[in-house]
């Protein structure tokens, strides 16, 4: 029987779009072969992944971006603004967690993020307080899909695997939870969460 409900935040709380991010502060159109190369540059280089794993602040990745990438200060300014100012909330997903709240089970949240990115999101959205806790890969040292992380995150909550489910919307990172003995389900609408979480036996 699943008691606790763990959720991913990007891309199921609120959006997270590096081609977004791209368009905003290059001008390069979401969907071009130029906007996918600068956002695979940004965001899933050492640089990034340092960032997320709280190895560096924003000031040093900024730092970081400019020295080892060639990118301007405005540019590092814009860069950080548009990740966190594109971070609206997805449609629906609050509504599920407050019903499940208040069915009695247990919310928390897993995200690969950043110090300064989620002290962004507590004081721009009230999703937050929901959580009964939430693992941040910046203050662990840890990142998905990494079994580690899901096994730190039940040692935490002192949670069991088999009555815990987790929802994210980056398909290795289901199998990630899985491996770790989770129940997973992959996140793609509101709608077809609170499906798949009443087809678990959720009744909220």
């Amino acid at each position: 029987m699943i008691r606790n409900v763990i959720f991913d935040v990007g891309n199921v709380f609120v959006r997270w779009s590096p081609s977004e991010v791209v368009m905003r502060c290059f001008d390069l159109e979401a969907g071009t072969d130029a906007n996918r190369k600068r956002a695979e540059a940004l965001f899933r280089c050492p640089i990034w992944i340092r960032l997320n794993l709280g190895e560096l602040t924003q000031a040093e990745a900024e730092l970081a971006y400019q020295t080892e990438l060639g990118l301007t200060p405005e540019d590092t300014r814009k860069l950080f603004f548009h990740v966190m100012d594109h971070q609206e909330m997805i449609d629906g997903t609050l509504a599920i967690a407050h019903r499940l709240k208040d069915a009695g089970y247990r919310v928390f949240a897993l995200t690969d993020n950043v110090h300064e990115i989620v002290a962004h999101l507590k004081s721009r959205h009230k999703f937050w307080p929901l959580f009964e806790g939430a693992i941040v890969s910046a203050e662990i040292g840890l990142m998905k899909p990494s079994p580690e992380i899901f096994r730190h995150l039940l040692e935490t909550f002192e949670i069991g695997a088999s009555e815990t489910v987790f929802l994210d919307d980056h398909p290795p990172n289901i199998e990630g939870a899985r491996s770790a003995g989770l129940e997973a389900r992959l996140f793609t609408t509101a709608d077809q969460c609170e499906a798949d979480l009443r087809a678990l036996g959720l009744k909220f």
